[in-house]
C-alpha cells in the first residue's frame, strides 16, 4: 500500500497539469494567418476588345471614311463640255442673227440690215448659250439637233429665235478689224446659207446698211476707201 501512494500522487499531479495546460490554450488569443489580397475586378479584368463595326446585311464590308466622304479635293461634278460651231437664223421680229462658238466661248450678232445691230459675248457649254451685251442685253439659248433655239432680251423687249448650224465650217460672221474700228468705222456681216449677206456699217457713230463684203479677201469699199474685216472667232474684242 505504501508503494502505491506515491504513484497515485504522481498521476494526480500529471492529470492536473494536463487540465491546466488545456485551459491555458483555450484562453490564449488565436493567431490569424495572413491571406493573399484578392485582386480587384478592375485590376484583373482583361482590356476591352476593340469595337466591331456592325455587319451589313448584304454582306458588303463597311465603307471606309474616305469612301463615305469622297476624296479630298475631288471635283463634285464633271467640267462643262465646251461647244464649237456656227449658226444663222432669224428673230421673230425679222432681224437676222449669227452665232459663232469656239471652244466654249461664243459671240452673237443681231442686225436688221439697216440701223439695228447688237453684239453679245458669253459662253457655250453643256448645250447652252449664255451671252450678254451692251445696255443689259442678254441672250440665252439651247443647242440641240443642229439648231440653236432661244431668246434675246433688250430692256423690256423680248424676241424668240431659231438658228441652224452651217453646212460647212466656213465663217458665218465677220467684223471690221480693230484698226478700222479705231479709225471710226465698225461693221458686222452675216453670211447666210443661200450665199447672200446682211450687215450694218457704222461710220462716225451713224449706222447704215453695210456694203457687200468680199469674204475671200475680207474687204469692202466705203467712199472709195478699203475697209478690212475678219472672221469672228469668239475673240475677246468682238463683243465690244
Amino acid at each position: 500500500m505504501k508503494r502505491i501512494t506515491p504513484l497515485l500522487t504522481l498521476l494526480t499531479g500529471a492529470g492536473t497539469a494536463a487540465v491546466l495546460f488545456a485551459m491555458s490554450a483555450q484562453a490564449a488569443p488565436r493567431t490569424v494567418q495572413p491571406t493573399a489580397a484578392t485582386p480587384s475586378a478592375s485590376a484583373t479584368a482583361p482590356p476591352d476588345a476593340p469595337s466591331t463595326p456592325p455587319v451589313d446585311p448584304t454582306g458588303q464590308p463597311p465603307a471606309q471614311p474616305s469612301e463615305q466622304r469622297g476624296r479630298p479635293g475631288a471635283p463634285s461634278t464633271a467640267p462643262a463640255a465646251p461647244v464649237t460651231g456656227n449658226w444663222t437664223g432669224r428673230l421673230d421680229s425679222g432681224a437676222t442673227i449669227a452665232v459663232t462658238a469656239t471652244k466654249g466661248t461664243a459671240v452673237a450678232y443681231v442686225c436688221d440690215g439697216r440701223r439695228l445691230e447688237i453684239w453679245l459675248r458669253g459662253t457655250a457649254a453643256d448645250g447652252r448659250l449664255k451671252l450678254t451685251g451692251k445696255k443689259g442685253a442678254t441672250l440665252t439659248a439651247t443647242i440641240g439637233d443642229g439648231d440653236v433655239t432661244g431668246e434675246l432680251v433688250v430692256g423690256d423687249k423680248r424676241w424668240r429665235f431659231t438658228a441652224k448650224a452651217g453646212a460647212t465650217p466656213a465663217p458665218v460672221l465677220y467684223r471690221a478689224t480693230a484698226q478700222a474700228r479705231r479709225a471710226g468705222v465698225d461693221g458686222g456681216w452675216i453670211m447666210l446659207p443661200d450665199g447672200s449677206q446682211i450687215g450694218v456699217l457704222t461710220r462716225d457713230g451713224s449706222p447704215a446698211p453695210a456694203p457687200p463684203l468680199d469674204p475671200a479677201f475680207g474687204t469692202t469699199i466705203v467712199d472709195g476707201s478699203t475697209v478690212t474685216a475678219e472672221p469672228v472667232a469668239a475673240d475677246p474684242g468682238t463683243a465690244e
